[in-house]
C-alpha cells in the first residue's frame, strides 16, 4: 500500500502524477482553479480534489474532508505574490519600518506561501517537497529564501538536497527548458536521498551516453495537423508507425485521441510576419523594412514573436500561453 500524500496548489497535477508513479498515494488536493481541478479530478479519481482558496480552508477542516488518513508527504508551488505585486519601492519602505522584527512573512500578500507550511505545521509529514521559480532563491537579496529555510528549521525539518536546489526539467526528458528551485524536507534523521541522475543531454555532449533532449519536433511531430479555426475539443492521433518513445508515452491511456487541442485565432498580419521568421529569432531580429510593413508594437512584442526549434526542447512554456501564444510559433 502506498504512502499517502497531499498536493497543494495542485493545478492539473503534474506533480501528483509524478509522485503517483513514484508509489505514493494522492488522497488530497486543492486549487483555486476549477479547471485544474476539473482535470485534477478526471486524471485521479480516487483523490479528494478541492476547488478552494487555501486560505479560506484551514488544515483542519481540510482533514475532515479527506478522511483521518496518516499523510507522509505534502508536496506543491505556491504562489509568492510579493515577486510580482511588491516593487523594490515597498520593499525599501518595509526595511525602513520602526518595527524591527517586521518581516516578509507579515504581509499578508504572502498568505498563500505561509498557507503552504501551515499545512506542513498541522500535518507533520515525514517528507515535503516544494517548488518554486529558481530566483525565490535571490529576491530581495535572498531575504525571503533565508527566511524560508528558517522556517523549515524551526518545524523540525531538514533540506536534504540544500547543494543542490536547481533542476531543469529538459534534463529529465520534459521537451521544454524549465528551471525551478526545489526543496526536499524530511525530519526523518538518517534518511538516505540520492538527486535524480540526470538522463538527457544536449546534442553538444558528444560523450554522453544518455539519450539526447526530448526536441519539440520529439514532442508534435505525431499530433494532427490543424487550423488556427479549429474547434474541436477532441480528435484522433495522426497514423504514425515510427513513434518515438516520448510520443509511446504521450499516447498511453489516451484511447487513441487528443483533447484540449484547440488553436489561438492568428490574425492575417501575424501570419505574414511567420513567414519571414526563422526558427529560433523573434520579431526583433526581422530587418526593419519588414516591422515597417507589419509593425507590431516593439516595447510589447520584442520578445513575444518568437518561433520554435525543432531540433532543441522548447523554452519554458508559461501558464498564461492563451495570451501570450505567439511565443511558441510553430518551426514549420
Amino acid at each position: 500500500m502506498g504512502k499517502n500524500f497531499i498536493d497543494l496548489f495542485c493545478g492539473a497535477g503534474g506533480l501528483s502524477l509524478g509522485f503517483e508513479r513514484a508509489g505514493y498515494k494522492c488522497v488530497g488536493a486543492i486549487d483555486v482553479s476549477k479547471a485544474c481541478i476539473n482535470t485534477h479530478k478526471l486524471n485521479f479519481p480516487d483523490c479528494v480534489s478541492i476547488n478552494s482558496d487555501i486560505s479560506k480552508i484551514k488544515p483542519n477542516k481540510f482533514k475532515e474532508k479527506i478522511g483521518n488518513k496518516k499523510i507522509h508527504l505534502i508536496i506543491g508551488g505556491p504562489p509568492c505574490p510579493t515577486f510580482s505585486t511588491i516593487g523594490h519601492a515597498k520593499i525599501k519602505s518595509v526595511k525602513s519600518k520602526k518595527n524591527s522584527n517586521f518581516t516578509l512573512f507579515d504581509d499578508d500578500r504572502n498568505f498563500l506561501f505561509k498557507n503552504y507550511f501551515n499545512y506542513i505545521e498541522y500535518f507533520q509529514p515525514d517528507h515535503f517537497v516544494m517548488e518554486n521559480v529558481p530566483n525565490f532563491m535571490t529576491k530581495y537579496n535572498g531575504s525571503i529564501f533565508t527566511q524560508t529555510k528558517n522556517m523549515i528549521e524551526k518545524l523540525g525539518y531538514k533540506i536534504l538536497n540544500e547543494n543542490n536546489l536547481i533542476f531543469n526539467a529538459a534534463d529529465y526528458g520534459v521537451p521544454q527548458t524549465r528551471k525551478r528551485m526545489i526543496l526536499i524536507g524530511t525530519k526523518i534523521k538518517k534518511f538516505k536521498y540520492n538527486i535524480p541522475e540526470i538522463k538527457y543531454f544536449s546534442e553538444d555532449n558528444l560523450f554522453s551516453k544518455n539519450q539526447k533532449y526530448v526536441t519539440v519536433k520529439d514532442a508534435i511531430s505525431d499530433l494532427p495537423k490543424i487550423t488556427d479555426n479549429w474547434r474541436l475539443d477532441e480528435c484522433e492521433y495522426s497514423k504514425s508507425k515510427n513513434l518515438n518513445n516520448y510520443q509511446k508515452k504521450m499516447r498511453a491511456k489516451t484511447n487513441g485521441t487528443v483533447k484540449n487541442n484547440i488553436c489561438r485565432m492568428t490574425n492575417e498580419r501575424a501570419k505574414r510576419v511567420f513567414k519571414y521568421m526563422k526558427q529560433g529569432s523573434k520579431y526583433m531580429d526581422l530587418p526593419k523594412k519588414i516591422r515597417n510593413i507589419l509593425p507590431f508594437r516593439e516595447d510589447i512584442f520584442h520578445d513575444r514573436l518568437k518561433r520554435l526549434v525543432n531540433n532543441k526542447p522548447s523554452w519554458t512554456v508559461i501558464a498564461h500561453i492563451g495570451m501570450d501564444g505567439y511565443m511558441y510559433i510553430h518551426p514549420t
